[in-house]
Parts: C-alpha cells; structure tokens; sequence
C-alpha cells in the first residue's frame, strides 16, 4: 500500500504542471484560415480542401482549431490543426506510442498527392491539403507551426514516414513541386525540409522534443504524439501585391496507423505591414496625460512616403492630416489616427490604425502671487488655491524652488515648516508639483508662482474708522445688527494698490493677533453686549 500511495503523489505532482489540449471540429476550413489563421497584411481567395472547394465550406475531422497550448508543452497556445487521421487523437495524455484514428471513409476520399509522395517516395495513403491563394502587403511572408508525430521514434530512418510540407508557388518562386513550388517547410537557416529522419533526437536535436513513448504518461500528459518540433517559423520573400498560392499538407505513407500533425500559429500568416503601437486607452490605463503629446512612429526610413489621417465621425470616413506625411506624427487630440505607407511602391500601400485617448485633465486651478514687505512669505494659502476643491489625498501637492527640482521631484519645500515662512528674494519663483493618484499613470501637472517683495507693506497706511452705531431696537437691550463691510474702504482709502490688501474683522485683539476666529458674517453681524 505505501508503494501505491508513493506511485499516486509522484504521478500527480508532475502532472499539475500541464493540462490536456483542446480540440474543436466545429468551423469549416476556410473558416479557419480566414477567422484563426489568417494575421495582418494578407488577403486570401479561393480556399481548397483535399483539392475541392466544396470540402473547404464544412467541418473537417481532420482540420480544426486547437486552444489551451499554454498550458501544454507544444510551445503555441492556439491555432490550426491538420491531421493525417481526426485531428482530436492530439489529446493528451500520451498513452499509447500507436495511436491513430482513420475511419475507412476518411482513408478513402483522401488518397494522392505528387508532391507529397516526392517528398516520401511512396504511396499516401490518407492526406489532409488546406490550400489558398494570397495577395499581401509586404515582402516577407511567415508563419509559426509545430510538427508532430506518433511514428517517433519508431521510425526514424525506418525507409518511409509520414510527410508533410508547405509548398509556396507564385512570382519569382522556381521549385520542384506542382506549379514550380518550393517547400517552406525547412530546418531553420538551412533548405532541409523537415520530416521524422531529419528532426529527431540524433538529427537536428535542438530543433526535437521527446514527449515520450506512450507507456509513461506521467512524463508526458499534454498531448497524445510521443515527439515533435519545437516552435519554427516557415518564411519566403514574395512580392508586394502579387497573388500567391500555397498548399499546407501532411499525409500518411503506405499505411494509415501512427497519426501526424502540424499546429498552424494563430494569426500568424502574416506579412510584416506598417504596425502602430496598440491602442492609448484610459480603460487599460496607457493613456497619455492631458497635455502630453504621444508620438506615432512607423520605424520605416524617412525617404518612404507617408501619409497620416484622422477618422471624422461626421464624414465616417479618414481624412488626410495636411502636411502629415513624415515617419512619425505627434498627437495632442484625441482620437482614431491612420498612417499609410508605400514602402514597396504606390501600387502596394500598406495601413494601420491606432485609438489615442488622454486622461482627463483634473479641475486644478492658478496658484497666485505672494506678497512679502520682507523677503518672508507665507504662500501656504496657494495649496488649497491650487487644488480648487479636489482632495489632497487624490492629488498630492508639493513645492519646489526650480523647475527642474518639480519635475524631478527632488529638494522639494518642506511643508508646514517652511511653506509660511519661507525665506527668498523678490522675483523668485515657486513650482507647484500635483501628481494625480487617481489616473494611475503617474500625470503631473506643475504650475509656478511669483514671490514680490513689497516694502509699503511693512508700513501700511491706513486709516482708522470711526465708531459704528445704530438705532437700537423697540426691545431697547442695546443689541442689534451691524454692518461691517462699511468700514473697509475707510480703512484701505490711502493705499497705494488696495487690491493686494485683505480686510479681516475680530471681536479681540487677541484674534486679530493670532488670525484665528475671524468675524465671517460681515454684513449681518449681531453684538453680543453694548458697546462691543
């Protein structure tokens, strides 16, 4: 019993690491190349199945999508499939090293193909041949796959195996397939085509994984091969905007036993267009902050034309930013942005579009300028100015003696300390730095105030009011309602600039002393005894 218990916790620690794949037959073949297959800068036509274009408009058993490869050892977490048999044998665990499933159906409606049987000198026995043609914006075609086979390691140099191959054919294309095509399907940097004898544990290792023999699934439960490639990428240089063809097809030889697979990377047929960062958006938080502008780039050379457009939701349509026809153009607006480029010519532009939106900007407001009759001022009041009713928490604020220290957020003003009596000359300058906390993509704004020393200020003239009174109520108690407000412009009557005076009311001298309990009903103030 403790040797079970022993053998049950091993199989399922290693297991954990890894789960089953996941296969569906439920889209049509030329579903999957247009909806799974298919990446950018490419436009297909006239998609094929076992050499029939009827095939190619319903399900397959031997093509469908795969999902889950993340969380598998086959190195693509999702794409295409194309099987010799039903392409759900794939499924792991891998436990059997035979396995294999041909209905006599199947076998029968897909025997034959001449390219195929060069590449395997021998009869195929059951095929699975996904064609199309393709017309692209670029000069680079590629796409990623993993080779795949039950006949590891079986039949490595065993005479004949499995084949498969992807046969390119088009201008300037000249190869010894149908239609002068050539195969893509090659060790990497090299022109040998890729098959069981020349990608093994032997010959070209690194590009092999062993997934076992079928008879230990606890070292191999993602899927059901016992060996297949790594992740390689097949690559031709086509011409811009010419039709091409290309056959992807993988066969059985001689027998229809020990399956094969190839795993087609989703969204990876693909030229290499012009590519726009993705989209600046407030809901993933890489908007830009208000006020920033965000530079799009093409990385193409200067020489090549460009054009930039913005969509206008009037018109439905882009219209053409006048004189935008640099590699890069730098957006202050928000909005949906367009660039297209002729890096192959006029007759081959190649576009693409990016969404810029900009964190809104918050309601902060102008700090303003601080007086001082003595080169010690108090701009604490400047805090709440600036913040205009937001939250300090939101919004934190600092102050700076330069522009370089806010914008770098070092030496700043240490507040309460220094903030009411800070020492500097007239003229000098104060930074505001507010980092919004709310955006969560570090926006700053940083505003600046002056410092003015203003002497008169030390020797205010002012004028001393005369007593207010009024006519006392039928009560006759000596209280009643006064009128503060009258009194100001007595006071302020001989200065220079009253406007940069403010005017507070105490009921001591001890707050008037102190600043604190300001008389804040100036126009409808009652006396609490007579006279006060």
């Amino acid at each position: 019993m403790k040797r079970i218990l022993l053998l049950i916790t091993f199989f399922l620690s290693t297991y954990l690491g890894y789960s089953q794949l996941g296969i569906s037959n439920t889209q049509t073949p030329a579903q999957l190349v247009q909806n799974t297959l298919l990446g950018a800068g490419v436009t297909v036509s006239n998609i094929t199945f076992n050499g029939s274009a009827a095939n190619a408009n319903v399900p397959r058993d031997q093509v469908g999508m795969f999902t889950n490869g993340a969380t598998t050892n086959i190195g693509i977490d999702s794409g295409v499939i194309l099987s010799t048999g039903k392409s759900i044998v794939a499924i792991g665990p891998n436990n059997t090293g035979s396995a294999s499933n041909v209905t006599a159906n199947l076998a029968a409606a897909s025997t034959g193909d001449a390219d195929l049987a060069s590449i395997a000198s021998a009869n195929i026995s059951t095929k699975c041949v996904l064609e199309f043609d393709f017309i692209s914006v670029g000069q680079d075609l590629s796409f990623n796959f993993v080779f795949a086979s039950e006949e590891y390691l079986e039949f490595v140099n065993a005479g004949f195996n499995d084949a498969f191959g992807f046969f390119l054919s088009g201008p300037g294309i000249a190869g010894p397939y149908t239609n002068g095509a050539i195969n893509i399907a090659r060790v990497p940097n090299t022109t040998i085509p890729i098959s069981i004898d020349n990608v093994n544990s032997g010959s070209n290792a690194a590009y092999y994984v062993n997934n076992g023999t079928g008879t230990t699934p606890a070292a191999n439960p993602t899927i059901q091969y016992d060996g297949f490639t790594v992740v390689i990428p097949a690559i031709s240089t086509i011409q811009c905007g010419q039709q091409y063809h290309i056959k992807l097809a993988i066969a059985n030889v001689a027998d229809n036993g020990w399956d094969s697979a190839v795993f087609l990377q989703a969204n990876s047929f693909n030229v290499q267009p012009v590519q726009l960062p993705d989209d600046y958006l407030v809901s993933t938080q890489n908007a830009p902050c208000s006020g920033d502008p965000i530079e799009l780039c093409t990385g193409l050379a200067s020489t090549i034309p460009h054009q930039w457009s913005v969509f206008d939701t009037t018109l439905n349509t882009f219209v053409p930013i006048p004189g935008a026809t640099n590699t890069c153009y730098s957006v202050t607006v928000a909005g949906t942005y367009m660039v297209t480029a002729y890096p192959y010519g006029p007759s081959c532009p190649s576009s693409d579009s990016v969404v810029v939106e900009f964190f809104p900007e918050p309601n902060l407001a102008q700090p303003v300028t601080i007086y001082s009759c003595n080169n010690i001022f108090d701009f604490s009041s400047n805090y709440n100015t600036v913040l205009n009713g937001l939250s300090g928490t939101d919004y934190p604020i600092n102050f700076f003696p330069t522009l370089l220290d806010a914008t770098n957020f070092t030496t700043n003003i240490i507040p309460t300390t220094n903030w009411s009596a800070y020492t500097a000359n007239s003229g000098d300058m104060v930074y505001v730095r507010v980092d919004d906390d709310i955006s969560g993509n570090q926006c700053v704004k940083i505003f600046s105030f002056s410092l003015i020393t203003d002497t008169s200020l030390c020797s205010i003239d002012i004028v001393q009011p005369s007593d207010l009174y009024v006519n006392d109520d039928l009560s006759n108690d000596g209280l009643a309602v006064f009128d503060l407000t009258q009194q100001t412009p007595i006071v302020i009557q001989n200065l220079t600039n009253p406007s940069n005076y403010t005017v507070t009311y105490y009921t001591s001298q001890f707050n008037a002393d102190n600043n604190i309990n300001p008389i804040t009903n100036l126009t409808n103030f009652p006396n609490t005894f007579n006279p006060q």
